[in-house]
């Protein structure tokens, strides 16, 4: 049971005649809209990979309206991506601003999502990990969708990801996720008491355990991966078993179906057919678009982002993860076809953010590139600020959660010293170190001592008061710290690079204009699927309407 409730009728009807007024005279509302957020795709992928693709990728821009989606702000992870999509609000304001934080309050890093309340329905929840929606502010469009229709309208979204299911399902929404631990896909229960009954007959299959044992063999002719370079290349992973070459074993390294086997499931192709199977079951069981009201249908595929964190982005591997995907979702696609009819749906094809080459590769190509470990920065800010005040040893640093330095606040208090300069000082130790480019103060954001340079306001919008750090880092090209700073290999983002920022968008269906149409804030997309639909646009929405892409 969706936890949704409205006080009253009369507020539901007020509601709906609002929102009837949004959209374009004569507009017949779908059935049923389609957004597809592949996490980590860069828009130059789909260019680079042309000559490779016939299924949906092929499908949607040669008849949809294509757009390059730029997203403006620095924190291109996969929260604040996923935050931003259906919301159109920056993480200054829907408080998503980060995959991870360091809470004050609770005076330790946490998931984004993390809910103390909420835990999935298998399983159990860690503070790293994301439990519900409760952390994001505002509203997205399947919100809005079912406020409109006073409940009646369903938003579901399914990722492998927790954070990519529960921010694209919304505050009223639904969202599905998979558990490592369990090798099943499951829910929070902020959202539901227990899994559906198709949902439960779904995981009955076993499709995870179908693949145990199987190896990922790549879809095209190995001299297809020319545009990838070499398959063996040193700053590609080597874990849970899968090599760093084709095939790849698919057992995570153990003799039997455990959380090590399905972590490798999902970093393999086998994880994207699976998604779009369970997306499958979730139109059936949920009979979106088949109730005379507009649902909504979101798909993170996440494989595809923990591919490329492992191999890289110009791996063999993504390449293939991205070949994979554009054939499951053509066959999806068509198999929507006969359910809704080809008019009968809309589809939003998108990412979350792009990707950087791994530092060494970079490296290696004259471009520069690093990876900064968390101790090296902790290190340098505190010597610099021991040297500076006088002390010898002090816990400056109580957190470092990328992009964003915690300081010891109540350290500063007790000292009595001033902490624009405590702040200036530990950026200038950052900025020392190799692999960063600048920063910027918590004090110069809050007092609107910011540059009026596309790089100051991309920080800005992935600052918000309550949870952003002290001195927030500005990483050079092809560098960067946190988790992916602390491995040896693979690729990651993060940065208001375009390699991170330029994504495709591609709106396909009977409202939009097929063609190119130039370049769109990522924030307007939220506020276009509104007019569309005919609801109201989302409370922090930034963007809008794209009206160049509409008939």
């Amino acid at each position: 049971m969706t936890r949704f409730a409205l006080s009253t009728v009369a507020v539901v009807s007020l509601f709906a005649a609002l929102n009837a007024s949004a959209a374009p005279p004569g507009a017949k509302k779908p059935k049923l809209v389609v957004v597809v957020v592949i996490d980590q795709l860069r828009a130059s992928d789909l260019q680079r990979l042309g000559a490779h693709l016939d299924g949906g990728f092929k499908r949607l821009l040669a008849g949809g309206a294509v757009l390059d989606g730029h997203y403006g702000h620095q924190n291109t992870y996969t929260g604040p991506g996923h935050a931003l999509i259906l919301s159109g609000s920056y993480g200054y304001l829907n408080g998503i601003t980060q995959n991870k934080w360091f809470n004050r309050a609770t005076n330790q890093s946490e998931g984004m999502l993390y809910d103390a309340n909420a835990k999935p329905l298998v399983g159990v929840a860690e503070p790293s990990d994301d439990t519900s929606p409760r952390n994001f502010i505002g509203s997205t469009v399947g919100d809005e969708l079912r406020l409109a229709s006073g409940g009646a309208a369903k938003s579901v979204a399914v990722a492998l990801k927790e954070r990519g299911a529960l921010l694209l399902g919304g505050r009223i929404g639904q969202a599905y996720f998979f558990s490592e631990a369990a090798g099943e896909m499951t829910s929070s229960n902020y959202y539901m008491a227990k899994l559906p009954d198709w949902a439960d007959s779904f995981n009955a299959r076993k499709l995870p355990e179908q693949a145990f044992g199987k190896s990922w063999e790549r879809a095209l002719p190995v001299g297809a991966y020319v545009l990838s370079g070499v398959d063996d290349n040193p700053w590609e992973g080597d874990q849970l078993g899968l090599k760093r070459t084709f095939p790849h074993p698919i057992n995570g390294g153990v003799a039997k179906p455990g959380p090590k086997f399905y972590e490798a499931f999902t970093m393999s192709p086998f994880g994207i057919d699976y998604q779009f199977a369970f997306a499958q079951g979730a139109v059936e069981g949920e009979k979106l678009g088949a109730r005379g009201v507009t649902d909504l249908l979101a798909i993170s595929v996440s494989s595809t982002d923990l591919i490329g964190h492992n191999f890289g982005v110009y791996s063999h591997e993504s390449e293939d993860a991205l070949v994979r995907t554009d054939r499951a979702l053509g066959a999806f696609l068509g198999w929507l076809d006969g359910k809704l009819g080809k008019d009968g749906y809309l589809t939003v094809l998108t990412a979350d953010h792009g990707a950087a080459m791994p530092p060494e590769q970079a490296a290696k190509l004259g471009l520069g590139g690093a990876r900064v470990k968390k101790a090296q920065i902790k290190a340098a800010i505190g010597a610099a600020l021991d040297a500076r005040f006088g002390t010898k040893g002090a816990d400056w640093v109580l957190a470092l959660e990328d992009p964003c330095i915690y300081l010891n606040t109540k350290l500063i208090a007790e000292r009595k010293l001033d902490r624009a300069e405590v702040e200036q000082v530990a950026g200038e130790a950052l900025v020392a170190l190799p692999g960063f480019a600048g920063y910027f103060t918590r004090t110069q954001i809050e007092r609107g001592w910011m540059p009026q340079t596309a790089a100051a306001r991309a920080v800005t919008r992935s600052f918000h008061r309550g949870r952003s750090g002290d001195v927030v880092a500005v990483q050079a090209p092809f560098s960067y710290w946190g988790k992916y700073g602390e491995k040896e290999f693979g690729g990651s983002h993060g940065s208001f690079y375009r390699y991170d920022t330029d994504v495709p968008l591609v709106l396909a269906g009977a409202p939009f204009r097929a063609g190119y149409h130039g370049q769109a804030e990522m924030v307007d997309l939220a506020a276009t699927l509104a007019r569309v639909l005919g609801v109201a646009v989302p409370a922090g929405c930034e963007g809008e309407p794209l009206v160049r892409v509409l008939k």
